[in-house]
């Protein structure tokens, strides 16, 4: 008979954690809002519960979407840009902060944008292209010769 027990005991806590782990769910997503594709999660550090409108939302998945093609044509990408970072609402300041995060004071697909880019750009500037940038910098800043110490060496 303690066999049964056990089982019925053992079965419980499965049901329990099952159950916990259902509600942490829940809470997550009433706390966060994730693109469809998964690239950027909206959060509101102020509320709980006002995020972005369904419109919202895909004019921001848009938004992301034009500014990681622009960024890419421009700047004649090779990879397909898609930064992973999360937006958060209701900051004291628009700023991208970090490489991982773009501060809104509100929901504003302008502020949004130019977070994107300036995220997407930044994907873009490898260790490699930062290295071969600044090689060339050097190269141009020597190469350029000063007209008046040219005289001065006649």
């Amino acid at each position: 008979m303690p066999l049964l027990d056990f089982r019925l005991a053992g079965q419980q806590k499965v049901r329990m954690l099952k159950t916990i782990a259902a509600l942490l769910f829940l809470a997550s997503t009433c706390i966060a809002q994730s693109s469809a594709d998964g690239f950027f999660v909206v959060r509101n550090i102020k509320k709980s519960g006002a995020l972005l409108t369904p419109v919202q939302m895909r004019e921001a998945e848009k938004l992301y979407q034009s500014a990681c093609a622009v960024v890419q044509r421009d700047f004649h990408g090779n990879a397909e840009l898609r930064p992973r970072f999360t937006v958060l609402l209701g900051a004291d300041r628009n700023e991208v902060h970090g490489r991982t995060e773009i501060w809104l004071k509100q929901w504003s697909h302008a502020m949004f944008t130019e977070g994107v880019v300036v995220l997407a750009f930044d994907q873009l500037l490898t260790g490699d292209a930062i290295k071969q940038l600044g090689k060339q910098a050097v190269e141009r800043a020597t190469a350029i010769v000063d007209l008046a110490e040219l005289k001065q060496k006649r």
